[in-house]
């Protein structure tokens, strides 16, 4: 009697016509960003970092959404790739050379010495320390504690500016100029060294990750040759868009809706070009954006500021993706098995950070208060949990991981950095917050709080 009934009453199918995204994907992805957004506001208000809440709602929405899992591994390499070429975009758009001509050096020193010391400071607390706490890692290869302890080497920028904000931005200007050139420079120099490291323990085929470590190779002249290499051809890629980008915004633009797509797209060439002449992507993208942040342009109101006010939409859903995706890609089980060892660390991170500064800023340039507010600074985010990804993705291509046991490990390494960062992040905001209220004037703007 009623033929269409049938047909109406059938149960919708598992997924989207001709995709492979589950039924009502749009609708709970657009509920998570809008309560990511909540959260991040109801952290400001707090006074809490807003990457540490969107990190616990990740956890939170993930565990009833079993089909999503799928959609996260199919998509999660895509996600990770532009989400890190847009956060390191943006990174290059907040690089005013002006500002910080006084304190490039210093900017220079502690985006890569003190990334360094980080590096071999947490790598071998985590490859001695690891097998004891960390349940599951017994047996923690050499390539993967190097590896893993990369991915918590770079200050984050997002993470950085919610630190300052919750401190009602009381940093002198000088050391705020510095910070946020070396989140820049240190997050360049986590990725090379992320891929020298993955081209050094590299034992089977070629399987590019980053656009840096494509190749294998074993011996360290190699390997040094092609992260040289890689800088080149970023630097050559970036340069060359970043010298006709004012040129092309002064011809194309003549809005500040003109002037967000004429950055998107010339962020995209300049990755693209850096991929073709040598892979140097990422760096392109940042040099690019330096470029395009300095340019001089004829209409006034196209300057540094109008460029991050346009990019600022796409640098925070960029920081969201890449926080909500830990959150989905982590387990309950595997994060109460790496507390123990992720506590520790959290701990240490701050020490190693407080070595590199002391060794890259010493002398009589900074106070002793200064650098105990830089050291205090060095806050880990999006960018190192994006190199976690990474990191899980490369793990099975290491030598000494068995390939059979190379998930269970990225596993297990994925949940470990989720819980250092997560500590560190709120250790970090309750201790910088600490010494405002009993540091003396030299260092903050205005004295303490």
């Amino acid at each position: 009697m009623l033929p269409f009934l049938p047909v109406a009453l059938q149960p919708p199918p598992a997924h989207l016509e001709g995709t492979l995204l589950p039924h009502g994907f749009f609708l709970v992805l657009g509920m998570i960003y809008l309560a990511a957004l909540a959260v991040d506001r109801l952290a400001e208000r707090l006074r809490l970092p807003g990457a540490a809440a969107i990190l616990l709602l990740g956890l939170a929405v993930s565990r009833g959404m079993a089909d999503f899992h799928h959609v996260s591994t199919l998509h999660v390499e895509s996600i990770h790739r532009i989400s890190l070429a847009l956060l390191i975009f943006s990174a290059g758009l907040g690089t005013d050379l002006r500002r910080i001509r006084g304190t490039v050096g210093a900017g220079l020193r502690l985006g890569t010495l003190g990334v360094l010391l980080t590096l071999l400071i947490v790598g071998l607390v985590l490859k001695l320390v690891g097998p004891a706490l960390g349940a599951g890692l017994a047996m923690l290869p050499l390539a993967a504690a190097w590896l893993a302890a990369c991915c918590l080497t770079p200050t984050d920028s997002g993470a950085l500016e919610d630190l300052l904000g919750s401190l009602d931005h009381g940093l002198s200007v000088r050391l705020r100029h510095l910070l946020h050139f070396e989140a820049a420079l240190s997050t360049l120099s986590a990725l090379l060294l992320f891929g020298f490291l993955a081209g050094f323990f590299h034992a089977h085929s070629p399987h590019d990750n980053l656009g840096l470590h494509g190749e294998a190779a074993n011996n360290l002249l190699t390997q040094l040759g092609l992260v040289g290499r890689h800088v080149l051809a970023g630097l050559l890629a970036g340069g060359l868009v970043g010298a006709l980008a004012p040129w092309l915004v002064d011809k194309l633009v003549r809005s500040e809706q003109q002037l967000l797509l004429v950055a998107i797209s010339l962020a995209f060439v300049a990755f693209g070009f850096g991929q073709v002449f040598g892979g140097g992507g990422l760096l392109a993208v940042f040099i690019a954006g330096v470029w395009l942040s300095n340019g001089h342009y004829r209409l006034k109101r196209f300057d540094q500021h109008a460029l991050e006010r346009v990019m600022h939409p796409f640098n925070t859903i960029a920081e969201l993706s890449v926080l909500l995706m830990l959150g989905f890609l982590v387990t309950p089980s595997n994060l109460i098995r790496m507390l123990p060892l992720g506590l520790l660390l959290a701990l240490v991170l701050p020490l190693a950070r407080l070595a590199g500064v002391w060794v890259s800023l010493g002398g009589k340039a900074f106070s002793k208060e200064e650098r105990w507010i830089v050291a205090g600074c060095g806050l880990r985010g999006a960018v190192p949990l994006a190199l976690a990804v990474a990191m899980a993705d490369e793990l099975p291509h290491l030598i000494g991981v068995p390939a059979e046991s190379a998930e269970a490990l990225g596993a297990l390494l994925l949940a470990l950095i989720f819980v250092v960062v997560l500590i560190h992040l709120l250790l970090q905001t309750l201790l910088m917050r600490r010494l405002r209220h009993r540091q003396g004037l030299e260092g903050w703007r205005g004295g303490p709080l």
